[in-house]
């Protein structure tokens, strides 16, 4: 260790020591940190010392601010100093002993990590992450109540299936109409149908062939109706929250992926801060993890795309240009996600660059590339791999003369 003066910070208070040995402190609680640097290089001015490094750089250039020339020690220096932390606080007063200033840092390393899962816990991009899943688990759970519904009422009226294709519009009927024999025009207007439509149903309820069913089973199906229109409405409204709350902390990957996409995206990294990490290799094949681990281990074909098949521009593109489409799309999420992570401002141009460079990959791969991989061939039969199959392959050697009619054992089964 040099001679120079060096201000080591501890989480009682500022030492500056020489040597090992400490010239003089400043308590932590007298005041804030920027507050005690200024009493620091007072001190510092006033004991004749014209520069003091630190363990720390921001610190170094506050007190260059202060008038006191500064700049980071070394790395073995600083290390040396921390394992000396607790004879360094009771040398400079800030404890009795070095039990009680283990206490002093235990209780100010829990306080810190308190601090820091509530700033956490506060950050919009968790509870975005958390607005977006609920959505997805929604969806999930009002296709598969609204199918339930259709098929136990479908005991009931079968037909009615038929009439309405859509799950949530029959589960609107049945709440509001209840046993088909309810089907009645006056019941059926304003309810967005048709006068032919209207007729329909009512002629289907009149000559339905489904069982009769007990009012309590009827008002079963009715509440479990409700129920998936109630998901329903729930859903919309989560749809409304992630979209607004895209906008306002990720409007340029809004912009380029769409609120819902950008949303999954920021789910699936674990926030947007590692999103805006992550190359654009690693954006393109997000959510087909599973996909790519798989290739790395057998030497298939990786993925090209993940979450982003979502995207409009690539599951309504050619087969042959869906890698090239999400690979520009995955580049310009990922400045999208930098800007807005570091920047917090909307940029403008981001989506109609991204256009013009779709539009030249549709122009310039019309077609597939002569010479591509044949489409994959699947088995079709459940032949065992050897005997006929593979004889007709040539897989077997021409058996000795005389020995043609002599069975011999699958190569597999052999001891």
């Amino acid at each position: 260790m040099n001679d120079e003066p060096v201000l080591f910070e501890t989480e009682a208070g500022l030492v500056v020591l020489r040597a090992g040995k400490v010239l003089f402190s400043q308590k932590g609680d007298v005041a804030s940190k920027a507050e005690n640097l200024a009493l620091v290089a007072k001190k510092a001015r006033d004991s004749g010392l014209s520069y003091v490094g630190t363990t720390d750089m921001a610190s170094a250039e506050d007190l260059v601010k202060l008038g006191i020339a500064s700049s980071q020690v070394s790395d073995e220096e600083r290390e040396g100093l921390s394992s000396r932390k607790l004879a360094i606080m009771v040398e400079a007063g800030f404890a009795r002993d070095e039990a009680e200033a283990l206490a002093i840092v235990r209780e100010s390393a829990v306080a810190a990590a308190e601090e820091s899962i509530t700033e956490t816990s506060s950050r919009e991009d968790l509870q975005l992450v958390h607005g977006i899943q609920a959505l997805d688990e929604l969806d999930r759970f009002t296709n598969i109540t609204s199918e339930r519904v259709t098929e136990w009422y479908g005991l009931h009226f079968p037909e009615l299936a038929s009439l309405l294709a859509d799950n949530l519009l029959l589960c609107k009927i049945v709440a509001e109409v209840g046993p088909r024999e309810n089907f009645d025009d006056e019941r059926l207007q304003g309810k967005g149908f048709s006068d032919k439509k209207i007729e329909a149903l009512v002629l289907s309820a009149s000559e339905s062939k489904g069982g009769e069913v007990a009012e309590r089973d009827m008002k079963r199906t009715v509440g479990l109706a409700q129920v998936a229109l109630a998901a329903s409405a729930e859903r919309e409204k989560l749809a409304d929250y992630v979209e607004s709350t895209m906008k306002k902390i990720a409007p340029n990957t809004s912009d380029v992926a769409g609120a819902t996409i950008g949303a999954r995206l920021i789910a699936r990294a674990g926030g947007l801060d590692r999103l805006a990490r992550l190359p654009a290799s690693t954006i393109q094949v997000l959510g087909a993890e599973k996909a790519l681990f798989r290739a790395l281990r057998t030497g298939a074909r990786p993925p090209k795309h993940g979450i982003l098949f979502q995207h409009d521009a690539v599951h309504t593109a050619p087969k042959w240009q869906r890698g090239k489409i999400a690979r520009a799309l995955a580049n310009k999420i990922a400045i999208a996600a930098r800007i807005d992570y570091y920047r917090g401002a909307k940029e403008g141009g981001l989506t109609a660059t991204l256009e013009k460079r779709l539009d030249e990959i549709r122009v310039k791969y019309k077609e597939p590339k002569e010479g591509a991989a044949p489409k994959r061939q699947f088995r079709d039969d459940k032949r065992p791999r050897f005997g006929k199959g593979r004889k007709e392959r040539g897989a077997y050697k021409k058996p000795r003369p005389g020995r043609e009619n002599v069975w011999r054992r699958p190569r597999q089964d052999r001891g």
